[in-house]
């Protein structure tokens, strides 16, 4: 079963995907820069993917079952609007990533707008210089707001878990 497959190897294949990602994108900013850095690379990068490690090992920490998980637990007991309305699967995977991505989205909106929040989001603008690493640089609170919101979303949307990994495998990129 695709639900089985996923749960299973969901760290091994978000995990992978990121290293890909991250990988190709290093290389690229190397051989071809945008712009030149005001601050040492190694020094940025080292504060953060070491902030984006310790996130990930936060969210590990403080909520064992990921997304994914959530998720499943929605597929199985076919709770959620999607499971509700019983679309077809390749729909329900694409509205399921649509609609995780606009949760993203207003959220990001309303970290800028929320005096409280924006103190906490402006760790991801503080960087003084923009490449891939800003991308995943976020304040810890931030990070754990964001899994809630996004777990309440799963559960209400009751999207497929394999949507739910490939959003996040998107995200992540």
């Amino acid at each position: 079963m695709l639900t089985d497959f996923v749960l299973t190897y969901e760290p091994a294949i978000r995990l992978m995907a990121f290293f890909l990602v991250f990988a190709a994108i290093a290389v690229w900013e190397v051989w071809a820069p945008r712009r030149a850095l005001q601050q040492n690379k190694t020094i940025r990068w080292a504060k953060n993917i070491g902030l984006t490690v310790t996130n990930a090992l936060l969210v590990r920490a403080l909520f064992p079952i990921a997304l994914v998980s959530v998720a499943a637990f929605a597929e199985t007991r076919a709770t959620g609007l999607l499971q509700f309305l019983q679309l077809p699967y390749l729909l329900a995977v694409a509205l399921s990533i649509l609609v995780l991505d606009l949760t993203i989205y207003l959220q990001h909106l309303m970290f800028h707008a929320v005096p409280l929040l924006w103190r906490v989001h402006r760790v991801h603008h503080a960087d003084l210089d923009f490449d891939m690493t800003t991308g995943a640089r976020f304040h810890p609170v931030e990070i754990v707001l964001s899994v809630l919101i996004k777990s309440a979303v799963v559960l209400v949307l009751g999207p497929p878990t394999a949507a739910v990994l490939a959003f996040e495998i998107l995200l992540n990129a």
